[in-house]
């Protein structure tokens, strides 16, 4: 909550680990105009770190998944994590929601569950590839690869 109640509604509300695109440098106040999750407003410069990431596909990547990976919060580098999401260009990389929560330890029809990934409603993973036979998905999230069921996936555009 804003501590100046005249102008918070004019403040771009966001929760930690949000990535918020600044536009131009900060203002005599420390603010900075912001914009994320398709809001705009300003963003006190005190609370907000820049990530540089100079590949633009990473880029755009993050701008896609609007929040920084769990466990890259808590003040690690962001490139060389993340930087496994490059795949290459022959590579069809689908964007894609999870509809329900997945443990592969509990749920996986396969013996080899530890090369799954888990993920919960709502997750947006990075689908890489064709749809195996088995009815599997090659995807990321947040940096993590392995397989996921495509049963519980739907397609999402790219905006």
């Amino acid at each position: 909550m804003s501590p100046n109640h005249e102008t918070a509604a004019e403040e771009l509300p966001f929760v930690p680990g949000q990535i918020i695109k600044v536009c131009g440098d900060k203002d005599a106040d420390g603010f900075y105009h912001g914009e994320s999750g398709g809001l705009s407003g300003y963003v006190p410069g005190n609370m907000v770190a820049e990530i540089p990431v100079n590949d633009e596909y990473l880029k755009h990547l993050l701008l896609q998944q609007g929040f920084l990976p769990v466990d890259h919060t808590a003040g690690m580098s962001m490139t060389p994590a993340l930087s496994d999401i490059i795949t290459p260009e022959d590579v069809i990389v689908r964007r894609m929601v999870a509809l329900f929560d997945y443990d592969p330890w509990e749920s996986s029809p396969n013996y080899d569950s530890e090369v799954e990934l888990g993920f919960r409603s709502g997750d947006i993973i990075y689908v890489l590839g064709d749809m195996d036979q088995d009815g599997f998905y090659f995807g990321d999230l947040h940096g993590r690869r392995g397989l996921v069921p495509s049963n519980y996936l739907q397609l999402l555009p790219w905006d």
